[in-house]
Order: structure tokens, then C-alpha cells, then sequence
């Protein structure tokens, strides 16, 4: 496998930006590579999975083409006072890695999206509202799906820092109290009712956190919320056991996560 890391600049955030890609060095003629966009969580970088877990030996096994963007705090999201990060990361990233890298394949039992803590929360969040786009989601230790974030104890935009500065939810939002994005366009648990109210394509839900993760109350609320259709629509996998808000977790549950990602007959 290699592993590319590219500067390249976006015409939706106006800003140079990096991204990490790991292909296989073989590719052949015609070929279609499954790909998995891959997302940080708050406070990291493209770096983090290729540092931290051993995602190049996962996906040299299936032959998949890992995409790592960076998106610094955005939550995933068109931001209030910042950059249009839903708009770049759903819309304009993937026709710029076509571009570099035409053997990415564009079916939508091909693709896959996942990230942990933050990044888990955002590959739903995209992932939801783009259900013609994504076979599968991986959810890992999702820690600030809207609106379910007052479970938490604290929550992910925390308070205005020193100084009078916005705080990441002012930022990100335009409010302190997540709470008040219900049925607005950062309401992921909206998305994912009209997905099926309207019998758009339904990506399957491959959900992990740990018991002593502090997401473990959100996630608790995600599952509830999943488990009320009727005939699990999603596919929707639960998956708990002893863990934190760590690395020795996602590693764990990444590789369970690209193993068990299916054939196209299954999507």
C-alpha cells in the first residue's frame, strides 16, 4: 500500500487544506477500488488514524482506498462564523480525489464513511444526508450527534473561553445550547427519520462505544433512536464493552468495522 499525502486547495472553504490517502500500489487497468472516507475527531488532524491505529494493514486486506481530510473544529458542518465544511467535505472533496485518483470507484455500495468521536458524529451526519452516496457508516463513539448532546455532561462546544470569545458552538452554530438545532439543517436524527419516511436508499449503521466513554450516553440515545423503526431499516449494528475515549478502542473497532465492511450484493 501507499500512502500519499497531498496539499491541494479548496474553492469552498478558500484556504489550502491536506489530506492523507492510502491506495494500493498495484492498481490495475479498470479496476474499481472500494473507498472509506475516513474522519478525525475535535482537536486532530489528517494524521491521527495513520499515527495512531494500524488502518494501512486493514486496508491493504480489502484492497480499500482510505480518504483522511482535514476539518480542524467544524463539526462537519456548514459553520455559522467559518468555512462551508459540509458543503467541502461532501460535495467538492470527492470530485477533487476523482480527479487525482480516477480508480476511486462512485457506486454507492463502494463507498463508505466512518470517524470517531467527532468524526464518527460527522460521518453520520454526512453519511445521513447523503444516503444515495454511502453503502455503509461507521459510527465510532460519536460524541456529539444533534440533538442529542444534552445527555452528555458536557458538551462538545463547552464554555466561552477567556477573553469573551465565541465558543465552538457559537462558532459552529450560531447558539450555546445545541438543544435549539432541532429540525434545523444540523439535525442529523431529522435526516435519518426523512430517509425513510421518503424510501431514499438506506446506508447500514455499524455503531461502537465504550461503557466508560463519556459519549456512552449519547450513543445510548443513539441506539434508542435507531432501534424505533419498525424492521431495522439501517441494518443497524450496536456494539458496547468496556472502553474509554481512546485509541486502543478505535483501533479495536476500525479494524472490526473495514472487516466487516460486505460485498456489493449485501449493500
Amino acid at each position: 500500500m501507499a500512502i500519499l499525502r497531498i496539499h491541494y486547495f479548496s474553492n469552498v472553504i478558500l484556504m489550502m487544506s491536506t489530506m492523507n490517502v492510502i491506495l494500493p500500489q498495484d492498481i490495475e487497468e479498470g479496476e474499481e477500488l472500494p473507498v472509506l472516507w475516513l474522519l478525525h475527531g475535535g482537536g486532530g488532524n489528517e494524521n491521527d488514524w495513520i499515527k495512531n491505529t494500524a488502518i494501512e494493514r486493514y486496508a491493504s486486506a480489502k484492497r480499500l482506498a482510505v480518504i483522511m481530510p482535514c476539518a480542524g473544529y467544524s463539526r462537519y458542518c456548514n459553520m455559522k462564523y467559518g468555512g462551508d465544511y459540509y458543503d467541502f467535505l461532501s460535495k467538492e472533496l470527492p470530485g477533487i480525489c476523482h480527479h487525482f485518483f480516477p480508480a476511486l470507484s462512485r457506486k454507492r455500495e463502494k463507498n463508505y464513511i466512518a470517524g470517531l468521536s467527532l468524526g464518527g458524529s460527522g460521518a453520520l451526519y454526512i453519511g445521513m444526508r447523503n444516503p444515495d452516496k454511502y453503502g455503509v457508516i461507521g459510527v465510532l463513539s460519536a460524541s456529539s450527534i444533534i440533538p442529542l448532546e444534552h445527555l452528555r455532561d458536557k458538551a462538545a462546544g463547552g464554555p466561552v473561553p477567556p477573553g469573551g470569545k465565541k465558543s465552538v458552538n457559537m462558532i459552529n452554530f450560531g447558539v450555546e445550547d445545541t438543544g435549539e438545532l432541532k429540525g434545523t439543517e444540523y439535525d442529523t436524527l431529522m435526516f435519518i427519520s426523512k430517509n425513510v419516511e421518503e424510501h431514499k436508499p438506506l446506508p447500514k449503521v455499524f455503531h461502537a462505544v465504550g461503557t466508560s466513554d463519556h459519549a456512552y450516553p449519547v450513543g445510548l440515545g443513539l441506539k434508542e433512536f435507531m432501534e424505533s423503526f419498525p424492521g431495522n431499516p439501517y441494518r443497524y449494528e450496536f456494539h458496547e464493552e468496556e472502553g474509554a475515549h481512546t485509541w486502543e478502542f478505535w483501533d479495536k473497532w476500525i479494524k472490526r468495522f473495514v472487516e466487516e465492511l460486505p460485498q456489493e450484493k449485501e449493500v
